[in-house]
């Protein structure tokens, strides 16, 4: 596939719009794709239409697999639907549009259209010099946004409808865990030892207790979430999301070095404080080693698709290269080796 076949055509798009909106002619004023992101493909769309006989500019996102399929062994759609589902809900998101698995349309399918929320994901930006104080308190806020994904009441949302509800407190790691680690097994990868010690492990040391059933985001880091000022407007990449133990996002927030916006113990009594939850050290550690095996079972399997016949999205092989590896490290050391 040729970079022009990868890319999305501004008249397609235009099109598109323009029979979805219904209100007239749609002009693409700009069509870029954002170069951050691993899992899936995201691109931006600045487009002219008239609404009520005026016209307004709107800032658009497409979300796409990557021609080679999603990273992440979850689909689309799915993440479609969460997004949607969390529209009514205290958890800020992007409003979604459409959902379209026509490749007719666009030339490329499955894909959804989110409105874009104005703001910054940047952590350049964040991280320049002078924004200490900015940094402490987008920290503060993400760790109360945090409070409110968890506490949220995911049952009126209908998010039981399409994800596996847990029903013993093992079953809160354990459903997530098969679910990788079948994955992984499917893309029959190079035999690693390191891989089989890391899901024994968690099999043997999986959490007995659980102090709620939550939504949990599965992504959580700087760069996941839009920011404006000094307050998070919305969090973004939810294609990890699950029902299960919300200190798998505080593992995944520490692992990605929220901690870096703000210490962490300002970080654990805002969340305390917003959700009347208990931080929990221990299982934090547990879902630390969770991840590691979760990157590795996701990225490990891409360096057997590597090569002279293949051609594969830089995102692939950075990932491939440089994600395996890293995390077989982190995991060993985090369990004792």
């Amino acid at each position: 596939m040729t970079d022009d076949d990868r890319d999305l055509d501004e008249a397609r798009v235009a099109a598109y719009l323009t029979e979805r909106f219904g209100t007239g002619p749609v002009e693409v004023a700009s069509l870029r794709r954002n170069v951050g992101g691993m899992s899936r493909e995201t691109w931006f769309a600045e487009v002219l239409r008239v609404q009520a006989g005026e016209q307004h500019r709107e800032s658009l996102t497409f979300r796409l697999d990557h021609p080679e399929g999603s990273v992440v062994p979850v689909s689309l759609e799915r993440e479609y639907k969460t997004f949607r589902a969390l529209g009514a809900s205290p958890v800020p998101v992007a409003e979604t549009l459409w959902y379209e698995d026509d490749p007719q349309l666009l030339g490329r399918a499955p894909f959804y259209v989110r409105r874009t929320v104005p703001g910054s994901a940047s952590a350049g930006q964040l991280f320049a010099s002078g924004n200490e104080e900015r940094r402490r308190k987008i920290g503060v806020d993400l760790a109360e946004k945090l409070a409110a994904v968890h506490t949220m009441d995911w049952r009126a949302a209908g998010l039981a409808e399409f994800m596996q509800v847990p029903e013993r407190a093992e079953d809160h790691a354990l459903l997530e865990l098969e679910h990788y680690e079948r994955s992984y097994r499917a893309a029959q990868p190079e035999p690693m030892p390191v891989v089989e010690v890391l899901f024994s492990w968690l099999k043997r040391n999986v959490p007995h207790d659980v102090q709620r059933t939550s939504l949990v985001w599965g992504d959580v880091g700087v760069g996941n979430f839009i920011y404006a000022g000094e307050e998070v407007v919305a969090l973004t990449d939810w294609e990890q999301a699950h029902l299960g133990d919300p200190m798998k996002d505080w593992a995944s927030a520490l692992w990605r070095g929220v901690d870096a916006l703000a210490p962490r113990d300002m970080l654990f009594e805002a969340y305390e404080r917003a959700s009347g939850l208990r931080i929990d050290e221990d299982r934090i550690r547990y879902y630390s080693v969770f991840i590691d095996a979760e990157y590795v079972g996701t990225s490990f399997p891409l360096l057997s698709e590597l090569g002279p016949d293949h051609t594969r999205d830089a995102t692939f092989v950075r990932l491939g290269i440089g994600v395996p590896y890293m995390c077989m490290e982190h995991g060993l050391r985090t369990i004792g080796y």
